[in-house]
């Protein structure tokens, strides 16, 4: 997959000790294992499945998130959200990887997006956040000045925004966590490190 030169150089460029996790898609039983000409998805591929599934103001936000947290030295931060999008697409779909490189892949995304996440997923981490929002459109009233004032104006915009933010991203939260607790957990990836030492080496498709 090329991303363009700059893009390729910086992909090439990302050294990080981790491991590729196995896609899946979703059932009414659940998250069930799905497979491509007989080969079994990796769990990166169903973190990779499940992130195509997001729309792409979820997915902005998300590769954000890594940009920040996940590519140290990367520089991603200061390319555009198209490109942040792009650069973490191919890091998940990103094909031959090792086991282990699959695994600790699929482990740092997790950690990483739930760091920045999790208060997104229940009612109360959005109504911490309404209360710093109204504190904020409070400012000008104490301090008036330009600073106050493009803070509350900012904070209005975002209070406006909120409900529909809200349900949004709980929606994501609630398939996120059944993805997780369905094939990242700790003996889920055990058991299928251990399925691949049991087989002869494959080329793993990106799905």
């Amino acid at each position: 997959m090329k991303l363009g030169p700059k893009l390729d150089a910086m992909a090439d460029g990302v050294k990080l000790p981790l491991l590729n996790v196995f896609p899946l898609h979703q059932t009414p039983g659940g998250w069930a294992q799905r497979s491509m000409l007989g080969q079994p998805m990796t769990p990166l591929m169903i973190i990779n499945d499940w992130f195509e599934k997001q729309d792409g103001e979820v997915q902005v936000e998300i590769a954000g998130m890594a940009a920040l947290l996940m590519f140290d030295g990367a520089d991603l931060v200061d390319l555009g959200s198209h490109e942040q999008v792009e650069f973490l697409r191919h890091w998940l779909s990103e094909v031959g990887l090792q086991a282990y490189t699959v695994v600790g892949r699929a482990l740092t995304f997790r950690v990483c997006f739930e760091y920045f996440a999790e208060d997104r997923f229940t009612d109360f981490g959005w109504r911490l956040s309404e209360k710093a929002l109204r504190k904020a459109l409070e400012a000008p009233e104490h301090a008036p000045n330009s600073d106050t004032m493009r803070l509350a104006s900012h904070a209005r915009r975002m209070l406006d925004g909120l409900p529909a933010r809200k349900n949004k991203w709980i929606e994501v939260g609630k398939s996120w966590r059944e993805l997780a607790d369905a094939c990242l957990t700790s003996s889920a990836l055990r058991d299928w490190t251990s399925s691949q030492t049991e087989q002869p080496p494959r080329q793993w498709l990106s799905g």
